[in-house]
């Protein structure tokens, strides 16, 4: 019997925009499916990748490239649909995924119980808990096949993508032809992470573009911003103040916290309480306990050490720093709460440190508009400093272009990023020439690669 040797590609999520990234690759006979993410603030269908479009084709394997909901929220729902597809991702995104995945049944079941009724589950704990056994994890740079299906001759590794503990690109060879699936990268190193590491050369690039529209992060030195940074918690401190920052529990909160620790060991801050809320400790303990395995130079159990305090209420004395989940300060969290008289005391600042949607309230917050901010937190006045730091998770546009020069991919598709950022790093790819072909793909449209 004759083997296909053809390759395709379907996007089932969401391709213009940051939520439910969910791919599929064909490979001859076999199928592989690259993340299974939700969007936790969509309606329940709009946010989940469309399973159903993969009916009657195979799907062996189930890659996930790091522990963020909108690249992982929606796995439990693909091993229901898959149940004989094998899960594979990094060790520590094992160890994070199911922290991830309970919490996010938490927060679900606690929206249900403030509006008054019961959300249908997505799916349930017990559900989660028996999928568990399922996930396989491999190290960075250690090649393998799939699971029972060694005659695929599809042979994966995982290269470290330095966005998040256990973050991976995904790296998939078959039949002498190579394909490379970024998920979310970051090339410069972060205060905690090291850089992304690429493979040499690749025939298929799958890329985000998250700051493909930033003309501006080019151009920010790291060094500059962190003094930046310093200047603006020292003028609140110096005042008696507190700086609140909001920040995801995976990822911003572990680099967060380490830069502050930095300062403060160089002599650069005072040592003021650094308080943390939230899923942000549990999270903690996960980087404490593994990522001395990755980078041995890491010191075990250091971001326990920084912690000064946990805060559980609204209660916390100045001077001090405050690390506040949820990022984008949804009502009913702590950090929605504790916003509301801190935006009103002039002694304060809020430090913006990461992305957050423009129609939560700290996507409002970002937006420096007043009125929306009074309307959103129910306060007379907005009288603390706010302000925005660049110290993102992703690569700016240059090292994605850079990127794409070195992999020199025969096909780049683009994805995870606004319609402005696609287009950007469409015609800048097409007009370095790094790639002959080049493609915004459209949701479910099966492409012959």
């Amino acid at each position: 019997m004759k083997i296909s040797k053809e390759i395709s590609y379907i996007s089932i999520g969401n391709i213009t925009g940051i939520g439910a990234s969910c791919h599929y690759l064909k490979l001859g006979e076999w199928g592989i499916i690259l993340d299974a993410g939700l969007d936790p603030h969509a309606a329940d269908e709009e946010g989940i990748p469309d399973f159903d479009r993969l009916q009657g084709l195979p799907v062996n394997a189930i890659i996930i490239s790091h522990a963020h909901l909108d690249h992982l929220g929606a796995l439990p729902i693909a091993i229901r649909y898959f149940p004989h597809a094998r899960v594979y991702m990094t060790p520590a995104t094992v160890a994070l995924s199911e922290i991830m995945l309970f919490h996010y049944i938490k927060v679900r079941e606690k929206r249900g119980q403030e509006m008054g009724q019961r959300l249908p589950p997505l799916y349930t704990a017990e559900e989660v808990e028996s999928q568990l056994f399922l996930y396989q994890s491999f190290d960075y740079n250690f090649p393998f096949t799939i699971h029972g299906f060694q005659e695929s001759q599809i042979q994966i590794t995982f290269w470290d993508a330095g966005h998040i503990l256990g973050s991976a690109g995904v790296e998939i060879e078959w039949r002498r032809r190579k394909i490379f699936y970024t998920g979310n990268t970051k090339k410069s190193a972060q205060f905690i992470l090291k850089g992304a590491d690429y493979p040499t050369k690749t025939n298929i690039l799958i890329t985000e573009t998250t700051y493909g529209s930033n003309s501006t992060a080019p151009k920010i030195k790291k060094k500059s911003e962190v003094k930046r940074f310093v200047n603006f918690i020292e003028e609140r401190i110096k005042l008696s103040g507190a700086v609140l920052m909001p920040v995801f529990a995976l990822g911003r909160t572990q680099e967060i916290l380490y830069l502050l620790h930095q300062q403060i060991v160089r002599g650069k801050l005072p040592p003021v309480s650094i308080y943390l809320t939230g899923m942000g400790l549990k999270i903690n303990r996960i980087y404490d306990r593994l990522l001395h395995k990755i980078y041995p130079k890491y010191q075990p159990k250091l971001l326990k050490t920084i912690t000064s305090d946990i805060l559980f209420s609204k209660n916390y004395r100045k001077p001090a720093i405050i690390l506040t989940t949820s990022g984008m300060m949804m009502p009913n969290t702590l950090s929605f709460e504790i916003a509301g008289n801190f935006l009103q005391d002039p002694r304060n600042g809020i430090a913006l440190v990461g992305w957050a949607d423009p129609e939560t309230p700290g996507g409002k917050i970002r937006s420096k508009d007043i009125e929306r901010i009074k309307e959103t937190f129910q306060i007379d006045m907005v009288a603390c400093d706010l302000e925005i730091f660049n110290f993102s998770a992703h690569s700016h546009r240059d090292e994605l272009l850079q990127m794409v020069n070195r992999l020199d991919p025969d096909v780049t598709l683009l994805c995870h990023g606004d319609e402005e950022s696609l287009l950007w790093m469409k015609n800048n790819v097409e007009h370095l020439k790094s790639a002959p072909r080049v493609i915004i793909p459209e949701s479910l449209q099966l492409l012959k690669l």
